[in-house]
Order: structure tokens, then C-alpha cells, then sequence
């Protein structure tokens, strides 16, 4: 280095790269995106006396492959927990959110649906229970019949998730997610395999990893976790539905997608269908108000989990009837010898209504691109 050249060695750009190259190429990576998500994530973490902790290129294990992959952004929040005495029954709740995040100038497409591909609540998904469901009895009748029959209820379904917009009410469903792509001649056509590739295997392995090692620990004393995956992604969010016998076109601030994938456990229920499973994708402009939404809604159905703790943990327990949440309450003594009969069946708690009433009394036209769903 010459000794009038004012830039030190170690700064100094070859091959000749310049200053606008490499700007553009940081850009394009994503990782600004990445550290912007982080930031926001953690000045809207709920404030209190247990701080959750954000980690970057969080690394998880294929469950494919076996190799270790890296998630964008992972966060543990600690909700609150039960109080009790020395020694009695404690439950600790946590929220953890897997993050994947991605940008394009070109739109990713989303193909909606007017009903979720399920009757019952399953997002998140909730472990650190007994099981994905609770076997449920009736409290005692009046006329002094002591009912020995059970059923099985969902832990999102005895919980009453439903009533918080979070876990049953997301602006819009979509059963299939593509991303825009220029090939011959700059004709735009569409591909799955790419936004499969970069944002559902990575949300579904590593929420498939986290669970995997949250059940390999003692549950009676785990904390019960809400696992929230999901991606952000800065690039035109566009859903497709057929309206009134044409494809419209909607702008989207944040969409719930579905995954659907082979049971591979005999005993599951209603095993002929396929397992649905969820995450969400929200747009970076977007991400202040759905963190606010999914912290006020996971809070309290973490209330819940932790009032009915005991119960969940068991994955027996008496409930009453009707279409209002109660907490559980735990089995007689003079009931548990009917554990050894099989559950009559499964009932589930309808949600009042499905993403796509918004579109009701909405007048389309084709050039039409609207922007509906929770003030977003």
C-alpha cells in the first residue's frame, strides 16, 4: 500500500467489487431483514420478570436427513406460571417462535380457501401435555348417575382457543404457497418448490426438532409450550380465490398456511386423512401488529393451560358441557376404574366463522387488489 493512500489495506475492495456491488449484494441476502425481525421481536416481548432470550441462526436437525440446518431467528419467551406452595404443583407455559425470513422484489402467490382443511383448532401446536389431546368426562349428574363414559377433546379444543383471534382467526387460509419467477423470454410463471423449499421444510423440521427434544424431558415438570413457527417475508403478498365464478386478487398483510402430511402412527385418529399442520406468513410491514396479536392471544390461552395444568399433564379430566370455556377439573377417585373402557369417541368446539367472511358484501372487479383483514 502506497503511502499516501488513505485507505487501509484491509479495506481495500478487488476483483473489482465496489462499495454499490457489495451494498446490493447485502441487501439481497436478507440478513438486514433478519436483524430487523430480531430487533422488532425483542422490543415487543412482554415485559416482566422472566426476559426471553432471541437467538440468530438457530440450529436445529434435519429430521430427514440428520444434518444440522440453521433457522433464521429463535425466541423463548416465558409466560407467566402458577403460583403455589412449596412443593405443591407448579406449571410453567412458554411461548417459543420460529422464524424464517425472506425478500423479493417478485410476489409470493397464495391460493385461499374459504374454510381451514380442519374442524378444530391446531394452531399452534401445544406440547408439554400428557398428549396432542385430553380424555374428557362429564361432571355428575344431578339425579345421582355417575356417568362412565369419556371422549377425546383436542388440548387446543378443552382449552377454548378458538375465541382468541391468534389461534382460529387469521385474516386468510391458504392451502398452497408459490413464489413468482422470470424464465424464458422474462415470461413470469410460478413455482412451488421454491417457497417449499425455503420456508415450509425449514419452519416444519426445525418446529419437528424443538418438539422432539421438549418431549424427550420429564413432562410432569417441562413447562407447557406454544410453538409458533412462521415466516416474514418483504415482497408482494398476493392470495388468489375464486369469487362469484373469477379468480380475484387480494394484497395480503398475513396469511395462515397449510401443510398436510401422512399420519404415521396406526392409532391416530381418523387416520385415512391427512395430518394438517400450519404456519403463518406476514408481511415485514406487518410484523409489529402480529407480534402484538400473537402475544396478547398466546398469553391467554397460557392462562388456561396453567389453570388446568394438573389436568393437562394427566391428560384426564372432568368437563362441563356447553360451548363456554370451564376450567378443567380433575377425575373422582370412584371414576378411575372406568379408565380401563375405551372413549366413546371425539367431539370438537366450532369456531363462529372462518377467515373468508370478510369477503362478504366486498365488490370486486378484476384489476382489483384489495387489502383486507384486520386493519393490517
Amino acid at each position: 500500500m502506497h503511502a499516501d493512500n488513505k485507505t487501509p489495506e484491509y479495506a481495500e475492495l478487488k476483483a473489482g467489487v465496489t462499495g454499490k456491488d457489495l451494498l446490493e449484494a447485502v441487501v439481497r441476502s436478507g440478513y438486514p431483514l433478519q436483524a430487523t425481525v430480531a430487533e422488532t421481536l425483542k422490543e415487543a416481548m412482554p415485559k416482566g420478570n422472566w426476559r426471553g432470550e432471541i437467538q440468530e441462526e438457530w440450529a436445529y436437525i434435519d429430521r430427514e436427513s440428520g444434518q444440522v440446518r440453521a433457522l433464521d431467528v429463535f425466541a423463548d419467551i416465558p409466560l407467566r406460571h402458577s403460583a403455589g406452595e412449596e412443593g405443591e404443583f407448579q406449571t410453567r407455559a412458554t411461548l417459543n417462535t420460529l422464524i424464517e425470513c425472506k425478500q423479493s422484489e417478485l410476489p409470493y402467490v397464495f391460493f385461499l380457501r374459504h374454510e381451514p382443511p380442519q374442524n378444530s383448532t391446531a394452531f399452534p401446536e401445544i406440547v408439554g401435555t400428557a398428549g396432542p389431546d385430553v380424555r374428557v368426562f362429564p361432571p355428575l349428574g344431578r339425579d345421582d348417575r355417575v356417568p362412565d363414559f369419556s371422549y377425546f377433546m383436542s388440548v387446543h379444543d378443552v382449552l377454548g382457543c378458538h375465541e382468541f383471534d391468534i389461534f382460529d382467526n387469521p385474516p386468510f387460509h391458504a392451502i398452497s404457497l408459490t413464489k413468482a419467477a422470470r424464465h424464458r423470454g422474462g415470461k413470469l410463471e410460478l413455482t412451488g418448490e421454491d417457497a417449499y423449499r425455503s420456508i415450509t421444510l425449514p419452519l416444519l423440521k426445525a418446529a419437528d426438532h424443538l418438539i422432539g427434544v421438549s418431549e424427550s424431558k420429564d413432562k410432569a415438570s417441562s413447562p407447557i409450550r406454544f410453538i409458533v413457527p412462521f415466516a416474514v417475508v418483504d415482497a408482494p403478498m398476493i392470495g388468489t380465490v375464486r369469487h362469484e365464478g373469477r379468480n380475484v386478487f387480494l394484497a395480503l398483510p398475513w396469511v395462515r398456511m397449510s401443510y398436510l402430511e401422512p399420519f404415521n402412527n396406526r392409532e391416530a385418529w381418523n387416520q385415512a386423512s391427512s395430518r394438517v399442520r400450519y404456519f403463518d406468513v406476514v408481511h415485514a410491514s406487518s410484523l409489529h401488529k402480529y407480534l402484538h396479536v400473537l402475544f396478547e392471544g398466546i398469553q391467554k390461552g397460557a392462562d388456561r393451560a396453567i389453570e388446568c395444568g394438573p389436568q393437562l399433564k394427566e391428560g384426564v379430566a372432568v368437563m362441563h358441557d356447553g360451548d363456554d370455556y370451564m376450567p378443567l377439573k380433575p377425575l373422582e377417585e370412584e371414576r378411575r376404574q372406568y379408565l380401563d373402557r375405551k372413549p366413546t369417541g371425539r367431539i370438537f368446539r366450532q369456531s363462529d366463522g372462518h377467515a373468508l367472511g370478510f369477503l362478504e358484501g366486498v365488490e370486486f372487479s378484476e384489476e382489483d387488489i384489495l387489502t383486507i383483514g384486520w386493519n393490517l
